[in-house]
């Protein structure tokens, strides 16, 4: 039994809980936007933008943490049941998509989040924050950074096989 400071899920750290607090913030936010709405009669301008924003923050840190650990969602029942050398076929082919989606999205993307960035492009609502200017931006490096670690982690995979993927083939 772990000891009560520690997780039972070594990928469970205070630094995952806190990358996932936005996501009490965004709770606790839309409880107040329908009590305000509903039972005061008087709802917010800004609760919806800031959920946004916030949602799409932890999206993006998600996706890049979850590359970093090379623990994304894989569909194993396939490459489970191939051996090795179909297993680096199918790796491959899912570092190529990677690649081209996350690859495209920064490259196609920059422009749109430098503009967005210097211009201090706004929302457009009643509360008009500046999320494009933040999260556009945001969006192109989180997208770079998984394609650098879908590289490593296709680079790390060829040395080292996955835990679980070691049948006798």
């Amino acid at each position: 039994m772990p000891a009560p400071s520690e997780s039972p899920d070594p990928k469970f750290t205070p630094k995952a809980a806190l990358l996932a607090s936005p996501l009490l913030v965004i709770v606790a936010i839309t409880l107040y936007e329908v009590a305000a709405r509903y039972l005061f009669g008087s709802p917010t301008s800004w609760v919806n933008e800031l959920a946004l924003f916030l949602s799409a923050l932890v999206y993006l840190v998600a996706g890049v943490y979850v590359m970093a650990l090379d623990d994304h969602l894989r569909i194993s029942v396939i490459y489970d049941a191939v051996p090795r050398a179909i297993r680096r076929v199918f790796d491959f082919i899912t570092l190529a998509a990677t690649l081209v989606f996350c690859g495209g999205l920064a490259y196609f993307g920059a422009p749109t989040a430098w503009r967005a960035l210097v211009t201090f492009e706004r929302f457009g609502t009643a509360w008009n924050p500046p999320i494009p200017a933040i999260v556009k931006p945001f969006v192109v490096v989180a997208a770079a950074l998984m394609a650098v670690l879908a590289i490593i982690n296709f680079l790390r995979a060829s040395r080292h096989p996955r835990p679980g993927s070691d049948r006798i083939d």
